[in-house]
């Protein structure tokens, strides 16, 4: 005969599983056709999750889940359910300008005043650099062995931000050797301090 308790919980257990994913199913695509009413991100947009650190181009946006290319060129796709619970960040909205950022450290008996003129001046004059938008020199820390500066700006599209970036570096390197300002490294200052007590002796002896 059949073991009708067996039968009765195998049943509850398969009902639960399938319970499960249908409740995961309907979360991933009422998640999908939020995503699609609310336009966080559309097809084409460059997007980061968070939560995930996943970083890439949207290529599809389907009811239960979402298609991204990341910029090391692998798709990757992202259940709805999961992006709706995370922080997206959109970088193509409300347009592909881009603020990118630096930290460049200062002797200490520098003029503080003179390095900030120097290096806005250096950064202002670069073709790359968007003319109407602000460039912050900040005078951010007392570091350990170094004046520490902030330097920021703006530039047309976050899609060149690496290069951009790589240019600001070396915009400001060069701006600071021509201008005798030197950028110092981590120093340590050893003290020995010499005994007379000969070495296996006693002071006592």
């Amino acid at each position: 005969g059949i073991e009708v308790t067996a039968l009765v919980t195998t049943l509850g257990i398969g009902s639960l599983a399938i319970a499960l994913a249908a409740q995961e199913t309907l979360g991933d695509m009422f998640s999908g056709l939020t995503i699609l009413v609310d336009q966080p991100f559309k097809v084409g947009d460059r997007v980061e999750l968070l939560e995930l650190g996943t970083w890439g181009d949207v290529t599809e946006i389907g009811l239960r889940s979402t298609r991204i290319l990341t910029t090391d060129n692998r798709t990757v796709s992202v259940p709805n359910s999961v992006i709706g619970k995370g922080l997206v960040v959109n970088f193509s909205v409300p347009s592909a300008l881009y603020r990118i950022e630096t930290t460049v450290g200062v002797a200490y008996d520098s003029d503080v005043a003179f390095v900030r003129s120097v290096l806005e001046t250096a950064v202002r004059r670069q073709e790359w650099v968007v003319a109407d938008r602000p460039v912050d020199v900040l005078f951010v820390e007392f570091g350990d062995s170094a004046l520490n500066f902030r330097v920021r700006c703006f530039i047309d599209d976050y899609l060149d931000r690496w290069r951009v970036l790589d240019r600001l570096n070396s915009v400001i390197f060069t701006a600071l050797s021509e201008n005798k300002i030197s950028i110092p490294f981590p120093q340590r200052d050893l003290h020995i301090v010499s005994s007379s007590v000969p070495f296996g002796g006693s002071r006592d002896a």
